[in-house]
């Protein structure tokens, strides 16, 4: 019995975050691009926004987001041009707004990298429930960082309407051509 209700006790915490989930807040921001400055999530004025976090000195995790959300947006055909991709620093210390510029137009002309300070990311990793830090020799640390460690984040891409609501969040490893089929979907409803 105590199984039972411990059961039902979790199946009743995991709707209610599926559920809370769906209550979002809109989206914002203030971050640097590199040709535009300083942007906030009204930059891009009626488009749809196609979102990963991660960092350019990431070895595995950030090159495969970054490629979903190019493929993502590619697979759209008329329907690219409503929809910006952007990869978002979370790492601010190495990542600069040049470098990241580099690295994002390295898979895509099309792609817009985003950097901000620390607290700025922090604002904006909350604001899509993403997580992220960092860490030495397996320990958490915190800023001010030391000059070498490692950095940790959850690995989603968050699709947002022309109006920066949450539309829909994709999970590692699902890929570009099937998130793709539903931004097309979601843009076509």
């Amino acid at each position: 019995m105590r199984l039972i209700l411990s059961y039902l006790a979790f199946t009743a915490f995991a709707i209610t975050m599926v559920n809370s989930g769906a209550m979002a807040k809109p989206l914002q921001f203030e971050l640097q691009e590199y040709n535009l400055g300083t942007v906030t999530e009204e930059s891009w004025s009626g488009q749809y926004l196609l979102i990963g976090i991660g960092y350019t000195s990431c070895p595995d995790i950030c090159p495969t987001t970054v490629i979903d959300l190019a493929t993502a947006v590619n697979v759209l055909g008329e329907d690219a041009d409503k929809v910006t991709p952007i990869f978002i620093s979370i790492d601010p210390n190495r990542d600069t707004v040049t470098n990241m510029d580099m690295y994002v137009k390295y898979f895509d002309p099309k792609m817009t990298g985003l950097v901000g300070t620390q607290d700025q990311i922090k604002v904006v990793a909350k604001n899509l429930n993403a997580t992220y830090g960092y860490s030495l020799e397996g320990k958490p640390i915190y800023p001010p960082l030391p000059k070498h460690y490692e950095v940790f984040h959850s690995a989603y891409i968050y699709f947002y309407g022309p109006d920066r609501e949450l539309i829909d969040v994709f999970g590692y490893g699902e890929g570009g051509a099937k998130i793709g089929q539903s931004l097309k979907r979601h843009i076509n409803e």
